[in-house]
């Protein structure tokens, strides 16, 4: 099983904090801000990522960009292509369709594994969240119940979830779409007090909620891919 770096907190066990611990290695650091780096490109699929120009942006060096960019290889977050380098993820509806499959399945099974006494802010949702930021909030809502559940293996899958399935809440946030999208987000949002009560209410929330997300999936990678057609000729026929 794959262990998260807060496995023991998930467990519930208390981690001390000494005065004075070392500061994250360069390869966490640069991890860190390659993946946020990333989450900026999300509706720009199969662009090429160069650890020379990510170095240089980041102010990092090449090296502990380059083992960020395997570390996100072998997570399954962007696409290592021999001879070629590293790019983001194309958008492949087949593909993406198996990954909320798989989602659902996880988050179902999540949610009857949290506990009944959790603290308030573990439910707590932001009403009307900023149109920006709808898709970050729908991201934060399915950490927090893989978190909740207390299985590092379901937070490895909701996590990757969370990034590739990324630029399809941007698209659909920046269409005419984005009002039911918000609306159904806003349902999620007032069942989510209802963690570790009434698993049944927010479960009926939480797939409508993905339901909507995945009705879109195809008008989204059409027109997402339209704007990189060329380039993602040839890296579809790579993988």
């Amino acid at each position: 099983m794959w262990l998260c770096e807060n496995s023991l907190q998930c467990r519930g066990i208390a981690v001390p904090v000494f005065a004075g611990e070392p500061m994250p290695a360069k390869a966490d650091t640069a991890y860190n801000a390659v993946l946020q780096l990333l989450y900026s490109y999300a509706r720009v699929p199969a662009q090429h990522l160069s650890d020379q120009e990510l170095a240089s942006k980041l102010n990092l060096g090449r090296t502990p960009v380059r083992e960020a960019l395997i570390r996100l290889a072998a997570e399954g977050k962007i696409l290592s292509i021999p001879q070629r380098g590293y790019f983001t993820r194309p958008l492949v509806e087949g593909a993406l369709l198996d990954l909320y499959v798989v989602a659902r399945q996880t988050l179902s099974s999540a949610l009857r594994r949290v506990p009944p006494h959790i603290p308030d802010s573990g439910r707590r949702a932001r009403d009307n969240p900023p149109r920006d930021q709808l898709a970050v909030y729908a991201e934060t809502i399915f950490a927090n119940i893989a978190q909740l559940s207390a299985n590092c293996e379901v937070c490895r899958i909701i996590d990757k979830f969370c990034f590739c399935s990324h630029p399809i809440r941007m698209e659909i946030t920046k269409t005419e779409l984005s009002p039911s999208y918000e609306k159904s987000l806003a349902r999620l949002m007032g069942a989510i007090p209802q963690l570790g009560k009434a698993t049944s209410v927010v479960e009926s929330a939480l797939m409508s909620h993905l339901d909507v997300e995945q009705s879109a999936l195809a008008r989204v990678v059409h027109e997402a891919n339209e704007r990189r057609s060329t380039s993602l000729a040839w890296l579809v026929r790579s993988l």
